[in-house]
């Protein structure tokens, strides 16, 4: 995908995900006048440890929230799979594979897209017709030559990358929780501490805002947020539209109470919001507790916080 699409507006990405939906759980047509296919079968992927990235060795990096599997056959696109898939290919004898790992942007089914900071399974095939040729998990990491952490918080560390905005810096909202019942729960790879924020009935809501970010690259900004919560949380980002102007807040994304799932992982699309701020180099993102009728006492939980870009220019 390229890098353009992470950039545009959210119309954009669902209407380009409608087009290739009509390709999703199916195959592309193919060159030839070949009617017999030849299959392959792809069990999925596997996050490993990159040694050139700091922090990748840390338990909990890892995580990920791969679906889909985007296939292409000699550099074609064949089409988009919900894993693990066999897939039927109009063609045999030796040709090229490639596999790329496959997201939901936002946690939306609709907007479904390769993951361009993932390395990609390559390898030449012997395909026979009518005959099934299984490709095991396939191992990938984050690309080390593209993808730029200017976030990367494992709340493994002493010092947090969030700070309670208003706030005296000995005292945050944010704390570091250390509890494996729920660091732990359903086999999240979440180390031993994760984020927690509260919120009461009768509380006041506020804004966890994380360190300045500098990133000149307008092409791609995806935050990736491991949370658990039984009330909603807003994702948005604050900077300024130019070196005079206040800073604004601007809402990007609100996630809502999955207490009874556990876990889950979401990539973030930060591009549309970062041009209505006019693409300020230094900007900030932010987490805010909200209110749900009937919930005393509000939790949420984060972990593996990451903001990942391009490499700035």
């Amino acid at each position: 995908m390229s890098k353009k699409l992470f950039s545009n507006s959210y119309l954009t990405i669902i209407l380009l995900a409608f087009v290739f939906g009509i390709f999703f759980i199916s195959c592309n047509e193919f060159e030839g006048d070949q009617q017999t296919p030849s299959f392959i079968y792809i069990k999925g992927f596997n996050m490993v440890e990159n040694p050139t990235i700091p922090q990748s060795s840390t338990e909990g990096f890892q995580t990920s929230a791969i679906t889909d599997a985007w296939v292409y056959v000699d550099n074609i696109y064949i089409g988009t799979y919900s894993l693990p898939c066999k897939v039927p290919i109009l063609k045999k004898g030796n040709h090229k594979i490639e596999i790329k790992p496959g997201i939901k942007l936002n946690g939306i089914s609709l907007t479904r897209s390769d993951y361009p900071f993932y390395t990609s399974y390559t390898n030449t095939h012997n395909l026979k017709e009518l005959e099934t040729d299984t490709i095991e998990t396939m191992d990938i990491t984050y690309r080390d030559d593209w993808s730029v952490f200017a976030i990367s918080e494992l709340f493994e560390n002493s010092f947090l990358s969030f700070k309670t905005e208003g706030l005296l810096q000995d005292t945050n909202k944010l704390i570091k929780l250390n509890d494996p019942t729920i660091v732990k729960k359903d086999g999240h790879l979440g180390g031993t501490y994760c984020g927690a924020m509260y919120l009461g009935a009768n509380e006041t809501t506020y804004r966890v805002i994380s360190d300045s970010i500098y990133c000149n690259n307008k092409s791609t900004v995806v935050m990736e947020i491991d949370y658990w919560c039984n009330i909603p949380f807003g994702i948005g980002m604050t900077g300024k539209t130019s070196s005079a102007a206040q800073a604004q807040y601007l809402n990007v994304m609100t996630l809502n109470p999955n207490d009874g799932k556990g876990w889950q992982k979401v990539y973030i699309v930060l591009g549309k919001v970062w041009s209505q701020l006019s693409y300020p180099e230094y900007f900030r993102v932010f987490l805010t507790p909200l209110k749900k009728d009937g919930v005393q006492n509000g939790w949420i939980y984060v972990d593996n916080i990451k903001i990942i870009h391009y490499p700035n220019n």
